[in-house]
């Protein structure tokens, strides 16, 4: 089936704690069990039946262009350059794709393997905005949302836990998120201008989100993985656990 909605990708970053990996490659490009993170990506949105997507590249996006191409499978890809990704973050790359933003999206970040029946709950459940989340554990940082019955009562950035703060009560968020076309249209693509016309881009996008959810504009659902498998590729480390892990990943 057709999904009318997009898929948009977060990979301009350069991914400096994946070096030497990425001192001639793109996060997203870095390959597990010998295929690209981003091709398990485009694999598990075609299988889904979702045919638009949006890739927003920056550092070394030339390759990334020459690597998936225009299609896959019945998947048409598109690409938008932030050309700051050296100074800016991913609530930049996120407005650099505004065009394509007022629509019901699927935000999944670049460097993100995950087992594609997340996502197949997560168009399930479309048209909502949604968050991927799981239980926190130790060896995680990042953005962690509280949750009560169901939705995110708030979403806290790693700059915002300080020494004390309490995790028990905490949820990692996975980095994929489900918003519906009016939510972009009315809330979050007018954050995301605010922001950034405010000169705020070196900021998460996930700042503006938690910002709209403080101030009770949008309601965020909350999807747990249950036993479903996903990793965040930052590391050497995180590359390894993808690799023990691949045969989830198909």
């Amino acid at each position: 089936k057709d999904i009318h909605m997009k898929a948009i990708i977060l990979a301009a970053g350069q991914g400096s704690r994946l070096k030497p990996k990425t001192d001639n490659l793109p996060k997203c490009l870095v390959r597990v069990k010998n295929v690209p993170i981003l091709n398990y990506q485009l694999e598990a949105l075609n299988r889904l039946g979702i045919t638009e997507c949006v890739i927003v590249v920056g550092f070394m996006g030339d390759l990334i262009r020459q690597e998936a191409g225009d299609k896959f499978g019945d998947l048409h890809i598109s690409y938008v350059d932030n050309k700051y990704f050296i100074e800016t973050n991913n609530i930049y790359s996120l407005w650099c794709a505004k065009e394509y933003l007022a629509d019901d999206i699927i935000l999944i970040e670049g460097d993100v393997l995950f087992d594609r029946n997340i996502l197949s709950a997560l168009v399930d459940n479309i048209p909502s905005n949604t968050a991927v989340i799981d239980d926190f554990r130790s060896d995680m940082d990042g953005t962690v949302i509280i949750r009560k019955s169901g939705l995110a009562s708030s979403m806290v950035l790693k700059s915002q836990q300080g020494k004390d703060f309490d995790y028990s009560n905490a949820f990692k968020t996975v980095n994929i998120y489900s918003f519906d076309g009016s939510t972009m249209q009315q809330y979050l693509i007018p954050a995301l201008d605010t922001w950034v016309g405010e000169g705020f881009t070196n900021e998460f996008y996930e700042a503006a989100i938690a910002d709209l959810i403080a101030h009770n504009a949008i309601e965020l659902e909350t999807q747990h993985v249950g036993k479903n498998r996903w990793v965040e590729i930052d590391t050497i480390d995180d590359l390894e656990k993808a690799e023990s892990a691949i045969n989830y990943f198909s």
